[in-house]
């Protein structure tokens, strides 16, 4: 009895990297609108747009727990963030 051969093409859920987390979300329409055009944008895939994103989003918290302001400065114009 022969024993059947993995394809190499075939995807499966597990990585071979043990202390990577897969998630599965849903999306709206809008929201994934948004991330396909971030992740154009930033010429990748769309999971490191969202890796990337969270990341932002979590400096950002910190830095506004510690009392930083979040600034968008053009020209002699500025806005802060105020909610995110």
């Amino acid at each position: 009895m022969t024993t059947p051969t993995k394809d190499p093409t075939e995807k499966t859920a597990k990585t071979s990297r043990p202390d990577v987390k897969r998630i599965t979300a849903d999306f709206s329409p809008e929201a994934y609108e948004v991330l396909e055009r971030v992740a154009k944008n930033l010429d990748t895939t769309k999971a490191d747009a969202l890796r990337r994103a969270l990341g932002l989003l979590d400096f950002v918290l910190t830095e506004r727990k510690e009392g930083w302001k979040v600034v968008l400065e053009k020209d002699d114009r500025r806005r802060e963030i105020v909610t995110l």
